[in-house]
């Protein structure tokens, strides 16, 4: 079975910032959606599967807080990343980030936190799949009148 690669998203105002992830994560095996605007990441976030996000904290028209208030509504499962230049940032600022990493940490720690991230979410999805998988089974099967069951 081929493992797809995990999709992230990176959400950051700053360009040059933004492109430095993309490419870091791309090089790391990672595919990468990319949004210059809190707007533009969320209509991501809504419209595609995504396995994490990285989410730059201020941003202009919405900080990085209200993105991640908005995305964990709509999808609480998916782990969310903070990055920020702020420090101190208030625990009411972060009570719906999963992560956060200053921007001046270096990209080995930006790489271990998202993989820390996403190998606690993949117990739970491997066990989902993992049930799934055994329900599609015994649904596939003929029952004692030689008839297929139908799918619950």
């Amino acid at each position: 079975m081929l493992r797809r690669k995990p999709i992230i998203l990176c959400i950051d105002d700053e360009w040059n910032q933004l492109i430095g992830y993309k490419m870091l994560l791309e090089e790391t095996g990672y595919k990468v959606l990319a949004a210059t605007s809190a707007g533009e990441g969320l209509e991501m976030f809504y419209s595609q599967s995504v396995d994490a996000v990285i989410l730059d904290y201020r941003m202009p028209g919405m900080e990085g807080d209200v993105v991640a208030a908005r995305m964990k509504i709509i999808n609480s499962h998916i782990p969310i990343m903070m990055l920020s230049g702020c420090e101190g940032l208030s625990a009411s600022k972060l009570k719906c980030i999963d992560a956060s990493v200053s921007k001046g940490q270096s990209p080995a720690t930006l790489l271990s936190t998202l993989h820390e991230l996403l190998n606690r979410r993949s117990p739970f999805f491997n066990r989902w799949l993992g049930t799934w998988q055994v329900k599609s089974a015994k649904n596939s099967l003929p029952d004692s009148s030689g008839n297929k069951k139908l799918p619950s």
